[in-house]
């Protein structure tokens, strides 16, 4: 299966612990354009994402498989869903965002200020997220002192940050803007089951988020857990992904 990060984030975002080998999961994650290792691609869409999976898929000899993406990697896994349905056999969405101009829905209600600023800015284009991308890292230098998980989860995130940095906020500037246009897909294209994960308490992806988009899929679950945007959710996650991960067998 796959497992697609956030904004920001790379290919570093996994289990720490044994998880993977407990729950029999061969999980492949991979940095989009602009972090990480990944060569920038100015523009880029949402849409984007699923060539990305199946030129993974091609190299690992990989015909079927699951994708999962959490918060803004949540649109790239349904992505490849829509446009891969031959060989994605389940999606998920964990604390995903909807599209930004969703009919229906007021993308704004539950969110707090700081996450609203920042897709204000992100309709304001590359030069207006800089300052976010500054607060980003100075948050991530500082530790996450505002983030409540277990040490090993911590050392992970902080190391999935601090890579996703590495060509400065292309990666997240691209990955914002692209959010915020039209995703290049339609969510009703989405056919294999679906499960949507949202959290109570999150103001970063209101649970209105998933919600929405649960409604839009031919075949989702909504699957509703407590705490915030980060977590923690650790044992709701791993039970998701080996739901993912062996939807093929």
């Amino acid at each position: 299966m796959f497992w697609l990060h956030g904004a920001p984030g790379s290919r570093f975002l996994r289990e720490p612990g044994d998880g993977y080998l407990r729950h029999r999961l061969q999980v492949f994650t991979y940095d989009r354009p602009g972090y990480g290792l990944s060569t920038r691609t100015p523009g880029r869409r949402v849409v984007d994402s699923a060539a990305d999976v199946r030129v993974i898929a091609d190299a690992y000899g990989l015909e079927r498989f699951g994708v999962t993406g959490v918060s803004a990697g949540g649109p790239s896994a349904l992505a490849a869903a829509a446009l891969l349905p031959d060989r994605v056999s389940r999606c998920a969405v964990v604390v995903g965002v909807a599209p930004y101009a969703a009919e229906g829905l007021d993308f704004f209600a539950g969110m707090d200020d700081e996450d609203r600023r920042e897709w204000e800015h992100a309709v304001q284009g590359e030069a207006a997220l800089e300052a976010d991308w500054q607060g980003i890292l100075e948050w991530v230098n500082a530790g996450m002192p505002d983030v409540e998980v277990p040490d090993d989860i911590r050392v992970m995130l902080m190391e999935t940050m601090q890579e996703a940095g590495r060509q400065g906020s292309a990666g997240f500037v691209d990955d914002l803007l692209s959010l915020v246009r039209d995703w290049g897909f339609a969510l009703e294209d989405v056919r294999v089951p679906t499960r949507i994960m949202v959290a109570r308490d999150d103001t970063s992806a209101p649970a209105a988020h998933g919600e929405w988009i649960a409604h839009q899929l031919p075949d989702a679950e909504l699957i509703l857990v407590d705490g915030g945007h980060i977590g923690p959710r650790h044992k709701a996650e791993m039970q998701l992904m080996t739901w993912v991960g062996h939807g093929f067998a």
